[in-house]
């Protein structure tokens, strides 16, 4: 870092991830790019020359070899994450890999083992959970506001016909709706819940056998996590995070929700069947439905929590990957690359569920 706190950033890859990241950099507080990398130099070059003044593309070797260079994003195919990670952390670069961390979990392990040994920071660029909405959901849920957790729902899945020629359907590039989508929801669950006790799988795949759609039901001592991901239809995409005293709801898309939803029972009113209040006498018409109804309701209380951000949210994750440089940290306490492990864990299992 400069002295002035700035953090220089080389890009790995040119693809659609690496325009959003470098189009959400601009928001950031002490992130700027440096430098853009690719196999292919005069493609980096073209892609540095958009960017503006001062920012360089080249081989890869070159950029990391570049003293001026502070952290690396690693916008690469998912097949290319584990070689692009650990050529970063051979070249002593900080290292932020986009989601998910590798193709496997055993990748996954190779990069962590070998940021411990080198002593950089590294990190899964799950953008997800330093947005404002998702923060505030994790502070609100921490802060016990719906009380014991008892259940998470969420889903993610936007429309992809089959292409056996695209990436998310090409098993050598890390194709499959559960790398490209099914780590969101499951990665919240393991955020707001914690390690799973059991996991069980659904899986519906393509005419080439990569997972094209699924489900995961997760299951904790006392709570549930129903979550389902895939490229058959437009999903809902939103997340509810179900309490003991309440609800909280994560509007979609839930990766970066424009606004929550809070709905908690009055403290004077236990919504049960022997403490809800007396139903009012039955009256025809509307008119006469509405007191009933508002009996009906009165126990719960809900609220709207607006949670504006700006571009599309990549930008938070540089901040606080910024945060963890200055303080020397290796590891990150949001995004924990042990938890990134056990997220990847459970999507290799789902990927070879129901499979002879």
């Amino acid at each position: 870092m400069d002295p002035a706190g700035a953090v220089n950033w080389a890009v790995i890859g040119t693809g659609a991830i690496a325009h959003r990241f470098c189009s959400d950099i601009r928001y950031s507080r002490q992130g700027r790019i440096k430098a853009v990398a690719s196999r292919d130099p005069a493609r980096a070059r073209a892609f540095a020359a958009g960017l503006g003044v001062g920012v360089t593309g080249d081989a890869l070797d070159a950029v990391l070899a570049d003293p001026a260079v502070h952290a690396v994003y690693v916008a690469s195919p998912t097949a290319q994450h584990r070689d692009h990670a650990l050529a970063a952390i051979a070249a002593g670069k900080a290292v932020l890999v986009e989601k998910p961390l590798a193709a496997s979990a055993a990748e996954a392990e190779e990069i962590a083992e070998a940021a411990a040994c080198a002593g950089v920071l590294c990190m899964e660029a799950l953008w997800m959970r330093f947005t404002p909405g998702v923060r505030a959901a994790k502070r609100l849920v921490d802060a016990g506001r719906i009380g014991p957790l008892r259940g998470l729902d969420a889903h993610l899945s936007y429309p992809n016909a089959f292409d056996p020629r695209s990436r998310l359907f090409d098993p050598a590039q890390g194709g499959g709706a559960h790398l490209d989508l099914g780590v969101y929801p499951l990665s919240l669950a393991f955020h707001l819940l914690g390690t799973p006790g059991e996991v069980s799988h659904g899986v519906v795949r393509a005419p080439n056998g990569v997972p094209m759609a699924g489900g995961l039901v997760l299951t904790y001592r006392e709570a549930v996590a129903t979550l389902g991901f895939g490229f058959l239809a437009e999903g809902r995409n939103d997340a509810v995070v179900t309490g003991a005293s309440g609800r909280l709801g994560l509007q979609a898309p839930f990766l970066c929700p424009p606004s929550l939803s809070i709905r908690t029972a009055s403290p004077a009113v236990r919504p049960d069947a022997e403490s809800a209040p007396p139903l009012p006498a039955v009256r025809h018409g509307l008119r006469g439905a509405l007191p009933a109804l508002k009996a009906l309701t009165r126990p719960l209380r809900e609220r709207r929590v607006p949670t504006l951000y700006e571009g599309t949210g990549l930008q938070y994750q540089v901040d606080h990957f910024a945060e963890l440089l200055a303080a020397g940290e290796t590891d990150s306490p949001v995004m924990p690359m042990r938890q990134s492990i056990e997220v990847l864990r459970v999507l290799d299992r789902f990927a070879l569920s129901d499979r002879p």
